[in-house]
């Protein structure tokens, strides 16, 4: 598409600005035609000068390293005084940029749900199936689907990672995530809470009087171990994707439990533990409150991002960089 503006110009003059108008619009069609249009390479900004090329591209874009779009601007602009013309080529859609990308995984893997009607799994213990249907592992391809539709990039790894021995799962959870050697900007290990007699939940619905099972993310501190975590930037990050959840309905979302350990989290910045509901919630408890985790996700890391949290991601990612 392209947009112009007029501005102070003889009749003579505004002829010869559409002439070369006309030209320059048939010789980018034929670049556009030749180098494929939209591609990487092709440019985004024509300036075309009478006499001097004086304009300047202010190329402004926003601080967040998790912007997903950057959208072109223009015009043609007719200066008599200057005896000059700028013109501004723009595509008719928003150019897509790199997207956040997420990694979601599961150290216990086997976690599941209780069972209803409608919702029953061959248990191996109580609350805990290795059919990925009904365990964690759906709520994981639920919250994979959900981000992708908000424009995230997304890995959902669904390797058993508790096997036959609950106690080392982290270690090899560890394993899976060094085997990856793309990094990503945000990595989720999905759990599901365990229920404790005697502590009160919030009982919350959603707009179709669904229930709904309470959130909380889990930060290890690094204590006992000589590598930390990153726990600084992971606790500022999940204190903030907290109150992005609450906005949204209120209460769903519990403090943030910070715990001796380190949970994975020197992985990489951001990287949190997230409990979907408890082994008393259902599964479809626990899929109902998933679409309120995926917007506040979408607004603290595409559509609202927080410019403290950007900074963190920057400063990591030189670091690894260098």
């Amino acid at each position: 598409m392209v947009r112009f503006k007029v501005i102070k110009g003889s009749q003579l003059l505004l002829g010869i600005a559409i002439v070369v108008l006309v030209l320059v619009i048939a010789a980018l069609a034929i670049s556009y035609a030749l180098s494929g249009e939209g591609s990487a390479d092709a440019p985004a900004i024509a300036q075309v000068s009478l006499a001097e090329a004086g304009a300047s591209d202010d190329g402004a874009e926003t601080d967040s390293v998790f912007a997903p779009l950057r959208a072109s601007s223009g015009a043609l602009a007719l200066d008599p005084d200057e005896d000059q013309i700028h013109i501004e080529i723009l595509p008719d859609a928003t150019e897509p940029a790199d997207k956040p990308s997420v990694l979601i995984y599961h150290t216990h893997t086997h976690e599941a749900y209780e069972q209803v009607s409608g919702d029953q799994y061959v248990a191996i213990e109580a609350w805990r199936t290795t059919d990925q249907d009904h365990s964690v592992v759906r709520v994981g391809d639920e919250l994979t689907e959900l981000l992708r539709a908000r424009g995230f990039e997304v890995v959902h790894d669904t390797t058993d990672h508790e096997q036959d021995d609950l106690s080392t799962a982290y270690t090899r959870s560890l394993e899976t995530l060094e085997h990856y050697e793309q990094r990503f900007d945000l990595y989720i290990d999905l759990h599901r809470d365990a229920y404790i007699e005697g502590v009160e939940s919030i009982q919350l619905y959603d707009e179709s009087d669904q229930s709904l099972a309470q959130l909380m993310l889990l930060i290890g501190n690094g204590e006992g171990f000589d590598v930390k975590p990153y726990y600084e930037e992971n606790l500022r990050f999940a204190e903030a994707l907290t109150e992005r959840i609450n906005a949204r309905k209120s209460g769903l979302c519990k403090d943030v439990l910070v715990k001796d350990g380190r949970y994975n989290q020197n992985i990489g910045v951001f990287s949190v533990l997230i409990e979907v509901g408890h082994n008393r919630n259902t599964l479809r408890e626990a899929l109902a409150s998933l679409p309120y985790l995926a917007d506040a996700l979408e607004s603290l890391m595409i559509d609202d991002p927080d410019p403290e949290l950007s900074e963190m991601q920057r400063a990591f990612q030189s670091a690894a960089e260098g």
